[in-house]
């Protein structure tokens, strides 16, 4: 369930622009915000390196690892955005489906990208993403989560209030699990957890290890 900001926030887009950037100031901004995984996982890539960005959506959290001469493709289920990523992305490779089960062949990538996407996903469909990203990961490839995570005592609150307006209950759900447990026991290894902005969001990498049975 979410409340009716939600889907208006979606529909004009002035209204998700004035939420990104109020919500992404404790971390420096929104551009910022979107260079997040770009900042944490540059150093283990080679130049060049094969990235996806699952839930892309428009593509600007793909943007920081295009200019940084990366071969991105971004996933996501929405035409619509699709659409929009081509526009303002040329150079992202767009490809249609479900995070889920994504159209992609197996160790494909030496990167991928979660930010800020994988709390709209219920728990059940949340573990299949994650399992999906271990699974098109070369092994000794990382994937880098940028998402929620329960604030701080100074943040707690408009969190909460944030949640309520704008987001849905699996939203809720995500901020009371433990992500770092859960990537471990899919199979990732190497997994480290960062707090951000009064605890408010973390970012999380974990690597595919390199002897694995998963294919």
């Amino acid at each position: 369930m979410s409340s009716f900001l939600r889907p208006l926030a979606y529909r004009y887009r002035w209204i998700y622009d004035t939420v990104t950037a109020v919500s992404s100031l404790s971390v420096g901004g929104v551009d910022r915000l979107r260079s997040l995984g770009l900042e944490a996982l540059q150093a283990h890539l080679q130049p060049g390196s094969a990235v996806l960005d699952l839930c892309c959506g428009s593509g600007e959290a793909a943007a920081p690892w295009l200019a940084a001469g990366f071969a991105v493709t971004g996933l996501d289920l929405s035409p619509r955005a699709l659409e929009l990523a081509a526009t303002r992305h040329p150079m992202l490779e767009q490809v249609e489906g479900l995070a889920e089960n994504p159209p992609l062949p197996a160790g494909s990538f030496s990167a991928i990208q979660l930010s800020v996407a994988l709390h709209e996903f219920p728990r059940t469909e949340r573990e299949m993403v994650l399992s999906s990203a271990l699974k098109l990961l070369q092994p000794g490839g990382w994937l880098v989560l940028v998402d929620l995570h329960p604030a701080g005592p100074w943040l707690r609150l408009p969190q909460q209030i944030f949640c309520e307006l704008f987001e849905t209950d699996t939203a809720t759900a995500m901020l009371e699990d433990d992500l770092p447990s859960q990537l471990e026991r899919l199979g990732f290894t190497f997994v480290k957890q960062e707090l951000l902005a009064g605890k408010a969001l973390q970012r999380i990498t974990a690597m595919r290890p390199i002897q694995t049975e998963q294919s």
